[in-house]
């Protein structure tokens, strides 16, 4: 079921090619309304509420919802599965989080 009035704790820039989040299927530009059990009335910044999940979580699941605008400009509702781990790039997600 979609989140209600799930409000924006950060943007995804770049997302790394083969990277965790590139295969789960995040995408730059998404919005993340919820990050494991961090939501918007939780949140600090990046830093602080979403980076001790990620490291708390290496190799396992964690659950991410996203907003997307998809092309023809429809607001949809994403729900994927993120895991953080060591890959050849930077990192545990392979993207930016702004």
């Amino acid at each position: 079921a979609p989140l209600k009035d799930a409000k924006a704790m950060c943007t995804v820039g770049a997302v790394y090619l083969t990277s965790p989040a590139q295969t789960s299927g995040l995408r730059s530009g998404d919005s993340v309304v919820a990050f494991g059990t961090c939501q918007f009335a939780d949140f600090k910044s990046v830093t602080e509420s979403i980076v001790p999940i990620v490291k708390a979580s290496v190799g396992k699941p964690i659950d991410v919802v996203a907003v997307r605008i998809s092309d023809g400009g429809e607001v949809q509702q994403i729900s994927l599965t993120l895991t953080p781990q060591k890959w050849s790039g930077a990192g545990l997600l392979g993207c930016i989080l702004k």
